[in-house]
């Protein structure tokens, strides 16, 4: 009988609705949860440095309501909750768990991705800054390395009935319960690259259902509002991947080649902390019924070295956006432009980056892409600074725009703090994985 596993979730915000008819559907045996990103772990990074208690995701309290007919069935779940907080996460679901009578449900926290003292032991290369670890000093506030499936699997073997981490790569959510159910060893390239193609079909949600496929007028799927997240039935070399009945979207052969190629760079050698996998030969059969079967995976041993996700203080950020429209509405926001431009004159030698853009004009594509004269236009400008004085000085500055040129409208702007990420890359056999397993 095929193993059935269920998307939960492709990022921190994601719709929690789907979730609930998916965990009360009894059609999955594992429901993964990806809820990361680069942009959402910075972010999660930034709140706990405000907060030691923050950082994780911070669903898992309307979540858990969610998994309990899941979990009392015996179901079981994966996901990178833990983000920057891994133990937070624990802490809150053993909660959750508490309050629902579930008392005993075993967790298991995979730890090891926090690799902050070890690149700057190493003093790593940070190629996209120019610059090392070590050169940066104490601007560099986090690094979590991508891990794999073996601390999954691990405590998949431990009873772990709840699996969870930071950084743990996004397929790898798929992986580890894939390669635990089936028996499948760790260095069975062929395998754990179909086990990856599969992650890769889940791990995004609503994209395996339309949501990446649609581009209208060209390409529609039957009600966008409601798109259901996919399920993966799997067997040895192959995956019937579908979603539930009654649900919008559709799972066609174009769906299903939509997400294959989304993100992987080189098909011929997606690379992940698990395996080198090959999709080029992949053979994709629409069965009907919004069912696909995919097989034809191939892989070679996994990467030698780990991503790392740098985290460093960049200082703060300042935006700030205008609206013009109608007649003249370009040349009013270019004088616009120019009145920012010459307001903070005076403070650029303390800006590290400015950027002001018309959008719906210039920001996506310069000149390259001219068209009608708009009926409308938005200016924006960002900035950043390391002085938190010059970066709301910035951000007020685009509110003044209300004084001129005429018919400006429609001012927001804010200050947040700026952590940019940037990667790094380590050996993986310097990074030390543990796992924990106990009872809420």
């Amino acid at each position: 009988m095929a193993l059935a596993l269920g998307a939960g979730s492709a990022y921190a915000d994601d719709r929690l609705d789907a979730v609930a008819a998916m965990a009360s559907s009894g059609r999955v045996s594992y429901l993964g949860f990806d809820c990361l990103a680069e942009r959402t772990l910075a972010l999660a990074q930034q709140r706990r440095r405000a907060d030691p208690g923050a950082g994780q995701d911070r669903r898992i309290g309307r979540l858990v309501p969610l998994l309990g007919e899941h979990l009392a069935r015996g179901g079981r779940v994966v996901g990178n909750f833990g983000a920057a907080n891994p133990d937070a996460a624990r802490d809150d679901f053993a909660r959750g768990l508490r309050d629902l009578g579930l008392d005993g449900v075993r967790i298991g926290v995979v730890h090891g991705d926090d690799v902050r003292d070890l690149v700057r032991d190493l003093d790593l290369e940070l190629p996209e800054l120019g610059t090392t670890v070590r050169a940066l000093g104490d601007r560099v506030v986090s690094a979590n390395a991508y891990l794999g499936a073996d601390g999954i699997v691990e405590a998949l073997a431990q009873d772990a009935q709840i699996v969870l981490g930071g950084r743990l790569a996004d397929p790898s959510l798929f992986v580890g319960p894939i390669c635990h159910e089936l028996g499948w060893a760790p260095d069975d390239w062929d395998r754990v690259a179909h086990a990856t193609m599969v992650g890769h079909l889940l791990e995004c949600g609503v994209h395996s259902t339309g949501g990446n496929y649609e581009d209208p007028p060209y390409r529609v799927v039957p009600a966008p509002h409601d798109l259901g997240f996919p399920i993966g039935e799997v067997d040895d070399g192959s995956v019937v991947v579908t979603k539930l009945p009654g649900t919008g979207g559709r799972v066609d052969a174009m769906t299903m080649k939509t997400q294959l190629y989304y993100e992987i760079h080189d098909p011929a050698a997606y690379l992940t902390p698990d395996v080198t996998a090959d999709f080029t030969g992949l053979e994709v059969t629409d069965l009907g019924d919004d069912r696909v079967r995919i097989e034809g995976a191939r892989g070679r041993p996994r990467p030698d070295l780990l991503k790392v996700l740098v985290g460093v203080d960049q200082g703060w950020r300042a935006t700030g956006e205008m609206s013009y429209g109608g007649p003249g509405c370009v040349e009013r926001a270019r004088r616009a432009e120019e009145v920012l431009r010459a307001r903070l004159d005076r403070v650029l030698d303390e800006i590290d980056e400015l950027r002001i853009d018309l959008q719906g004009v210039d920001s996506l594509f310069g000149d390259r892409m001219p068209g009608g004269y708009p009926a409308e236009v938005r200016l924006r400008l960002a900035a950043r600074t390391t002085s938190p004085e010059v970066a709301r000085t910035v951000a007020h500055e685009t509110e003044l725009l209300y004084f001129g040129p005429a018919g400006g409208g429609g001012n927001v702007n804010a200050v947040v703090p700026a952590l940019g990420v940037t990667p790094a890359y380590v050996p993986r056999e310097l990074v030390e994985v543990g796992v924990e397993v106990a009872a809420s």
